[in-house]
């Protein structure tokens, strides 16, 4: 009976068009297994993963002693629900010790990193008692909708309920667009926009800044703009909060962008935190994050014995391997030889990021408007068992993200399907 049932219901059911790569892209591979660098597809081909699941597996697929911790801790205790304590969360806690710039803290758990953005944002509100987030322009924090509150791309924060439209937010750029030349410049001018909205009584709770912006394209902002805007937050009695989910544990080259001597009110982490299991934090002063008191904000899965045991092998690794620096190290090499294509093909522009954080431009320039070829390249580059993400502001970046453990040889690979590539794809 129940193969009839199943017989007549072929194609009843459907995954939601909103996350279904499959509708979206047909003939898209799907994946069934990786190691390390490399994923792989029902139909046995191999891929150069470039994206490192989102940022997210800095250690590289299936790494031996996180697969261990996974499934010895599977086979001891998976779940018991946030109100009854393990000992895995508190390991956790101490080992972030070593990555993390507080003096001290209190760690406050999420699952996802769009759910740990709303953490930071719920205890902002409640230390401060106002309600408005500032953030910046091409800015991502997340699709939920206060997450959603706090990012800038329009087609998304349309579907964000009217009270949550109302945020302030803060260019990056200076006159015409330009980047920040000078930090004090934009400083001042920050100070006099906190000044204004105080004045207006709308001054924010605070301020939420992604040190890269990874979204809309791979954007760094000055270490010397992150330092104004942590004094101009001070100064005003607004938070600043640094949304780390992307850039932390080594992504960069250094641990976190936040460090002893630019360090914010709060840090966001996630994403590599357990090396693709789902496991994200709000770090801060206890003064400010154990405003919100036992049961104000929780969820189900929050800090889940599986997932801090995933952690805690996580950063022994990140610890004990130095992942950060190998981060740094492989980020210059790898940007070196994107410079020198560049300096072969015109069409390459706009190379940019740190550590294995990277980006570039690929389109044709000339007399007319410019032509964004990033969309075609990454659907070459596809074809050649190389997996990037594509986008920007304009259409025309490659984003570069792959896991931390990517070598000279992985970097050889790239730059062959990048190179054949570029001889299939329309040329100038």
């Amino acid at each position: 009976m129940l193969n009839v049932l199943l017989e007549n219901n072929v194609g009843a059911y459907q995954e939601a068009l909103s996350i279904s790569v499959s509708r979206h892209q047909g003939g898209a591979p799907a994946m069934v297994g990786a190691l390390d660098c490399h994923l792989y597809d029902d139909r046995g081909r191999s891929f150069l993963d470039m994206t490192g699941g989102s940022g997210a597996v800095n250690l590289g697929h299936q790494h031996p002693e996180i697969v261990s911790a996974l499934t010895l801790q599977a086979g001891k205790l998976i779940h018991t629900g946030w109100n009854i304590d393990n000992p895995f969360r508190h390991e956790m806690i101490d080992r972030l010790e070593h990555f993390l710039p507080f003096p001290e803290a209190s760690v406050m758990g999420a699952v996802t990193g769009a759910e740990a953005v709303e953490v930071a944002v719920k205890i902002a509100r409640k230390k401060t008692g106002r309600e408005p987030i500032l953030y910046f322009a091409n800015s991502f924090h997340g699709k939920t909708q206060g997450a959603l509150s706090v990012t800038s791309n329009g087609k998304f924060r349309d579907l964000l309920a009217m009270g949550l439209k109302d945020n302030p937010w803060f260019s990056l750029a200076g006159p015409g667009g330009t980047p920040v030349l000078d930090s004090k410049e934009w400083g001042l001018a920050f100070r006099q926009f906190l000044q204004d909205t105080k004045d207006r009584h709308q001054l924010p709770a605070a301020a939420i800044i992604e040190p890269i912006q990874a979204a809309e394209g791979i954007f760094v902002i000055a270490p010397s703009l992150l330092a104004e805007m942590i004094s101009a937050c001070a100064e005003f009695g607004v938070l600043s909060i640094f949304d780390e989910i992307y850039t932390g544990l080594g992504r960069t080259g250094t641990p976190f962008v936040a460090s002893r001597q630019l360090c914010p009110d709060m840090i966001v982490l996630g994403k590599s935190l357990g090396n693709g299991v789902p496991v994200s934090a709000v770090a801060g002063p206890p003064s400010i994050i154990d405003v919100l008191g036992f049961s104000q904000h929780s969820s189900t899965f929050t800090f889940m014995p599986l997932a801090c045991a995933v952690a805690n092998a996580v950063l022994e690794v990140q610890r004990r391997d130095n992942i950060a620096d190998r981060a740094a190290q492989s980020g210059g090499r790898f940007t070196e030889r994107l410079h020198e294509l560049a300096n072969r093909d015109d069409r390459i522009s706009g190379i940019r990021g740190t550590g294995l954080m990277l980006a570039f431009d690929v389109a044709i320039s000339g007399s007319g408007a410019r032509v964004p070829l990033a969309a075609e390249v990454g659907a070459e580059l596809l074809k050649n068992g190389v997996i990037v993400r594509t986008g920007g502001l304009d259409g025309a970046t490659v984003k570069l993200t792959p896991p931390l453990t990517f070598s000279e040889a992985h970097m050889d690979e790239f730059f062959a399907a990048l190179d054949k590539t570029l001889e299939s794809c329309r040329c100038q």
